[in-house]
């Protein structure tokens, strides 16, 4: 088997090198191995190789990388859930809970921030939520803004009307006796 090996070793080394020569002859010795070189021997024949040329590499390709297309800003939705638009709401204290949320959610750097007849009020919170206390009775317009960490208006909701409906300060039957 190593017989075999040492030829086909050979051979393939005789056609991979038969660039660098002109001929190649093959003879057998006197043990009657078959032997292959690129100089002539005593009883060697000269063998006919046809040898293709040499590879060549063709042009580099480098693989085109998609183009990165411009990521659209993220369109933050803010929406106050509660209370709705236009809702009457009884309150003698002047209470008022808000709640609002976004989508998608904002980021840890961003806000909610709570607006009342144009006025910001309070501080910037990260929920959604506020309740406003002493407020005058009548209609009030509420909107909530999602804020960047400088306070930069990112979004904002829809603004909201809302009626705040107290107790007159005389009673229940003060208007029925002319006092109010």
């Amino acid at each position: 088997m190593s017989k075999w090996f040492a030829i086909a070793l050979l051979i393939s080394g005789v056609v991979f090198g038969a660039q660098a020569a002109d001929k190649i002859y093959q003879w057998v010795d006197q043990d009657g191995v078959t032997h292959f070189s690129d100089r002539p021997q005593v009883g060697a024949t000269e063998l006919k190789v046809d040898v293709a040329p040499p590879a060549t590499e063709g042009p580099i390709v480098t693989p085109r990388t998609p183009l990165k297309k411009k990521q659209k800003p993220i369109q933050y939705q803010v929406n106050i859930t509660s209370p709705s638009h236009e809702q009457t709401i009884r309150d003698n204290e002047g209470k008022i809970s808000i709640s609002a949320s976004s989508t998608p959610l904002p980021l840890n750097s961003m806000g909610y921030k709570l607006v009342l007849d144009g006025v910001p009020q309070g501080q910037i919170t990260k929920m959604g939520s506020f309740q406003l206390t002493n407020i005058d009775r009548g209609a009030h317009t509420i909107q909530v803004q999602l804020v960047d960490d400088s306070g930069k208006e990112i979004a904002s909701s829809k603004p909201i009307t809302v009626f705040l409906h107290r107790a007159n300060a005389f009673g229940a039957g003060a208007a029925a006796a002319g006092g109010g």
